[in-house]
C-alpha cells in the first residue's frame, strides 16, 4: 500500500521515547479489574495495569479482542472504577467523568433526532454555554474534522466515517484535554478506516490533545502511534511497550515498518 500523505506538526509527539520526561499527563498505576458473573464466578479482566502518558502524545494501546481494552479505557474516562490501583490526571485521582477526558467509542454514538451540530455542541450545552458561544464552538470543529456544510444534516443521512467524524468533533468540542479513542474505526469497510486514519492524525496534528487509541490492528497501530502498549490475553497486563520512530507519512512497504509490524506480532497473541 502506498503512503499516504500525512503532515503531523505536533513536535512534541515526533520523537520516540514521549513517555520519558516530566510527570505525566495520564498516569496509571496497578490497576486491577475483575468482574462478577453469571452464577457468581469471578473473571479477572486487568491485572497490575502500570503505564504512563506525556502531554500531547498519541499513545495506542494494543491488544487481542475481548482482553480488557475497553475496560481500561473506561477506568481512565471514569466511567467504571478499578477494583484496586489509581489512574491520575494530572497528579490527581480520577474518580468520575470529567470533561477533561472526552471519549470517542466503537459505536457511533450520535443521538439520531439530532443534527450534526447540534450533536457536536451538545457538551457545551450541557455546561451551560450559550447557543451562540457553544454553536460557534460547534462549527469550528465541524469545519476541522471535513464536515462543513453538512451541519443541518441527521446522523441517518450520514456514512459511516462521517458519523466518526461528527463524534471526533463533539469530543474535541467539550475542550478535553485527553481524547479517548475505543476502536472507532473497527466497523468501517477498509477505505473508509484508512481515510479516517489519516483524518484522525491530521486533526490531533492541529488540535493538540493527548490521545490514547485503542485497536486490536497491529498496521493501524503502527501507522497511528508514537508509542505502542502492547497487552496480553485476559486477564491483561503490559507485555512491552514500543516507541516508534518512523516519520510520517508512513509506508506500509517500508522495511522498517514490516519489521517492527512482524517484531509486534511475534511478541503478542495476534496474528499479522
Amino acid at each position: 500500500m502506498e503512503a499516504r500523505d500525512i503532515d503531523v506538526t505536533n513536535p512534541n509527539t515526533r520523537n520516540s521515547g514521549a513517555c520519558r520526561g516530566p510527570q505525566p499527563k495520564i498516569a496509571a498505576q496497578n490497576v486491577c479489574k475483575s468482574f462478577a458473573g453469571i452464577g457468581g464466578a469471578v473473571t479477572e479482566v486487568l491485572r497490575d495495569i502500570n503505564l504512563a502518558v506525556v502531554e500531547n502524545e498519541f499513545l495506542v494501546i494494543l491488544g487481542p479482542g475481548q482482553c480488557g481494552k475497553t475496560t481500561f479505557l473506561n477506568i481512565v474516562c471514569g466511567l467504571d472504577q478499578p477494583d484496586s490501583g489509581s489512574v491520575y490526571l494530572d497528579g490527581e485521582e480520577v474518580v468520575g467523568p470529567d470533561p477533561k477526558r472526552g471519549m470517542v467509542f466503537q459505536r457511533m454514538a450520535l443521538f439520531p433526532w439530532s443534527t450534526v451540530m447540534e450533536n457536536v455542541a451538545m457538551g457545551p450545552k450541557l455546561r451551560g454555554i450559550g447557543r451562540k458561544e457553544r454553536e460557534e464552538k460547534a462549527a469550528h470543529f465541524i469545519e476541522l474534522v471535513g464536515l462543513a456544510g453538512f451541519e443541518k444534516s441527521y446522523p441517518h443521512q450520514l456514512s459511516g466515517g462521517m458519523k466518526q467524524r461528527v463524534g471526533i468533533a463533539r469530543a474535541y468540542c467539550n475542550d478535553p484535554e485527553v481524547l479517548l479513542m475505543d476502536e472507532p474505526f473497527g466497523h468501517l469497510d477498509a477505505q473508509t478506516r484508512y481515510q479516517m486514519e489519516d483524518e484522525v492524525l491530521r486533526i490531533w496534528g492541529q488540535a493538540k490533545r493527548t490521545v490514547i487509541f485503542v485497536t486490536n490492528n497491529i498496521e493501524e497501530a503502527v501507522y497511528l502511534g508514537n508509542r505502542i502498549v502492547l497487552l496480553g490475553r485476559c486477564p491483561a497486563s503490559v507485555k512491552a511497550e514500543y516507541a516508534i520512530d518512523l516519520p510520517w507519512p508512513r509506508r506500509y512497504t517500508d522495511p522498517k515498518f514490516l519489521a517492527l509490524r512482524k517484531e509486534i506480532a511475534d511478541n503478542s497473541d495476534l496474528a499479522l
